[in-house]
């Protein structure tokens, strides 16, 4: 059987209250009407309103936060007073920026000479351009010359076809028709006795046989290997005639003369060598002729001469020459591209250096400008003067003044508009479930005594607030909103203001309901004192949902019923028979101690709020502890998620209370609880639970940690107060009276 628990905050004063009517009543004339009995009350049936009920504070819905543009710290130099009422542009804040201003002065000059320096970069690149230009110019220009050198000895090339006039083709057929010519077989032959006469002197015929043009036919094949170009589709033969093409007809020509005067001094010496037989001339003129023809024998043998060095060692080594000339001025070209290249690369490089140098220099400047203009703060919109706080601390912060030091993004000033409120409250977990968005609310305001005001919920918080359990480990709140439904006008209400909030989360129709200080509590029976005609008996009762004021009762009374707000005078508290509970199943230890199933002790979980009942001895391996009640390897999927929800927040509230006293202890704690959440959640179990060994040497220790006094209790759930394993209280729960139980 389930037994639903509530909280009593109202009991001891109604308790009061009634015995103080009760003593009135005693103490009144007898004579008189006769007075109800505060200490009774008839159960009528009727709807019960759930609430939840929490303090709050005022806000604006629209707010401006006016911040601090200034970067790194700054001191106020300058506030409008909080409460001010301004006006858009008025003037809120300023800061000192001495040192900015002094900085902005050596950013000023370290513009000008980026902005110089690059100015100077572009002016070096025009010259470099027009340098490189001309470079490139006077390369191509050597590579043209180059090419028209050696065409000029090959000869142009000509597109014209069909005749080989004025062609390399004609200047080879004339030589190819000379090296074919067959020598002359001179004069006849001189008679045998003529030899006596003329002396010593060889006959004719063996001097003209030495000359043979078909010697040099070699020559014309050596021709075609000049004048032949590689990759030129038209031929080498076809290209107008150049300076190898005339120099080689210019030797052709003095060959056919040399060979046709030879001809004639061969004929002259023949006739001459007729007459000198029959004694017609002297042996002196004979003599003269044979010289005569001789001579222009080696003359003729010369012409062949130097047309064979002209075409194998001249014009061959000369063509070589231009060759290497062009190839030479390819490269040179080549070359002065790439390096031009290299040249505007560089020059690019150093100019976008200096550009970004300029650039980076520039928006310093600006920013130290922006920053300098940004420490005299205006109003950008009209409203209320409100500081805002500095590091906001347990104690809610020190407010925004003159003097302190702010940093860059901070809030300064906050300026409310006044015209639509709400109230942000802190619900507590165990109640988070009931609010809803869209559930209506009543809002009483401290300053305005007297009013109510409605609103409706409009936003609940996912999760809680991170910094909520600073005083406890136990208690999460939820940040909730609530906008009220009526305007502010005339700014009665204002942000800050202390409000109590009153959210309506449902509504029980036509049910039994009774005051919560009649129901009392026997460790896990609940019960109630009910009047009847042989005296005050207490019947046990099963309760539903209740709210700050009654408790609703399913089961066990009746509508008419009379029950006692307070025990009656003189009759001991009943025991009830207790149901039964489910035997938990049995968990090992590493350290074969054994643990707890319940986060507050061994003892049955349902124990009073006020620590009255039971009997678990509390002791455990939780939080306060060090260490899981078993191995991670061990437990369940579920059990490590229950591990990483519960047990790693609750350490979170000792590493708070920690951070005054240790704060070295507290960050190791933290980094190590930090660590141990990122090994669960990667299911990391062995490195886990390294983690959770090491938490033994981090924790703080302390002894004796509870008590079975009032504090620590004996009931259900509230445990013995001895704290954990290795002499750690884990007390907290079950060490406090009014928190063990539940």
């Amino acid at each position: 059987m389930n037994h639903v628990r509530f909280p009593r905050p109202i009991a001891r004063p109604a308790i009061l209250y009634a015995a103080v009517l009760a003593a009135l009543a005693a103490c009144g004339d007898s004579s008189g009407p006769a007075q109800p009995d505060p200490n009774l009350y008839r159960i009528v049936k009727k709807d019960l309103q759930i609430t939840v009920k929490e303090n709050a504070e005022m806000q604006a819905q629209r707010e401006t936060i006016v911040r601090s543009e200034v970067e790194g710290q700054s001191t106020v130099i300058f506030i409008i007073p909080e409460g001010s009422y301004v006006q858009k542009g008025d003037k809120l804040v300023e800061l000192d920026v001495s040192e900015l201003t002094e900085k902005r002065g050596t950013q000023g000059i370290s513009v000008g000479k980026a902005e110089a320096a690059l100015a100077q970069a572009r002016k070096e690149k025009e010259i470099l351009q027009k340098e490189l230009v001309a470079k490139e110019n006077t390369a191509r220009s050597q590579l043209r010359i180059a090419e028209m050198e050696l065409d000029k000895l090959l000869g142009r090339r000509s597109e014209a076809t069909g005749s080989d006039e004025g062609k390399n083709a004609e200047m080879v057929k004339k030589l190819g028709e000379l090296v074919n010519t067959a020598p002359d077989s001179g004069p006849t032959a001189v008679p045998a006795d003529a030899s006596a006469k003329t002396g010593d002197t060889p006959p004719p015929t063996m001097l003209v046989k030495q000359i043979d043009p078909r010697n040099y036919k070699p020559l014309v094949d050596k021709l075609h290997e000049l004048l032949a170009v590689e990759g030129d589709a038209i031929g080498g033969l076809q290209r107008d005639m150049g300076d190898l093409a005339n120099k080689v007809l210019q030797q052709v020509d003095q060959i056919r003369l040399a060979m046709a005067d030879l001809k004639v001094k061969e004929d002259t010496f023949g006739y001459s060598e007729k007459l000198a037989s029959k004694s017609f001339i002297t042996r002196n003129e004979l003599e003269k002729d044979r010289l005569a023809w001789q001579s222009q024998s080696s003359k003729v043998t010369l012409a062949w001469n130097d047309l064979d060095l002209l075409i194998n060692y001249e014009l061959a080594k000369e063509r070589i020459k231009l060759e290497d000339d062009r190839a030479n001025a390819r490269l040179e070209l080549e070359r002065v591209l790439a390096s031009n290249d290299a040249a505007v690369t560089k020059a690019d490089s150093e100019l976008q250096s200096k550009d970004l140098e300029f650039k980076l220099a520039k928006e310093r400047l600006e920013n130290l400008d922006r920053q300098i203009n940004s420490a005299i703060m205006y109003a950008p919109t009209p409203g209320l003067v409100v500081y805002a706080r500095i590091d906001r601390d347990r104690r809610g912060g020190e407010a925004v003044r003159e003097g302190v030091q702010v940093r860059e993004r901070q809030e300064l000033i906050v300026l409310p508009d006044t015209t639509k409120m709400r109230c942000v409250l802190k619900v507590q977990e165990a109640q988070v479930a009931m609010v809803k968005i869209g559930q209506p609310a009543y809002i009483q305001v401290e300053a305005r005594v007297g009013e109510t005001f409605t609103g409706r919920v409009t936003n609940v918080a996912p999760t809680a607030d991170s910094n909520s359990g600073w005083m406890s480990s136990d208690r999460k709140v939820y940040t909730t909103v609530v906008e009220l439904d009526s305007d502010n006008p005339d700014a009665t209400l204002r942000s800050r203001m202390a409000a109590a909030v009153t959210v309506v989360v449902d509504t029980i129709k036509d049910t039994l309901a009774v005051p919560l200080q009649a129901v009392r509590r026997d460790r896990s029976v609940n019960y109630v004192w009910t009047k009847t005609a042989t005296g005050p008996k207490a019947v046990e009762v099963t309760v539903g949902h209740h709210n700050a004021e009654q408790v609703e009762i399913k089961k066990g009374i009746a509508e008419g019923d009379v029950v006692y707000l307070t025990p009656p005078p003189g009759i001991d508290e009943p025991k009830f028979e207790q149901p039964a509970l489910p035997t938990p199943a049995p968990l090992a230890t590493s350290s074969g101690n054994q643990t707890a199933p319940s986060p507050q002790g061994n003892g049955p979980a349902d124990g009073n709020r006020d620590g009255q009942g039971g009997t678990g001895n509390g002791r455990q391996r939780g939080p306060g502890g060090m260490g899981p009640t078993k191995k991670f390897a061990e437990m369940t999927p579920e059990e490590l998620t229950n591990y990483r929800e519960q047990r790693l927040t609750m350490w979170q509230g000792m590493i708070d209370r920690l951070r005054d006293s240790d704060p070295e202890r507290a960050q190791s704690i933290e980094d190590n609880v930090s660590a141990l959440r990122a090994a669960l959640e990667a299911n990391k179990l062995e490195e886990a639970q390294a983690l959770a060994d090491k938490m033994r040497t981090l924790m703080p220790r302390r002894t004796n940690g509870g008590g079975n006094g009032p504090g620590g209790g004996n009931g259900p759930g509230g445990g013995n107060g001895q704290g954990g394993a290795g002499n750690e209280e884990r007390g907290e729960r079950g060490g406090r009276g009014n928190r063990g139980g539940n």
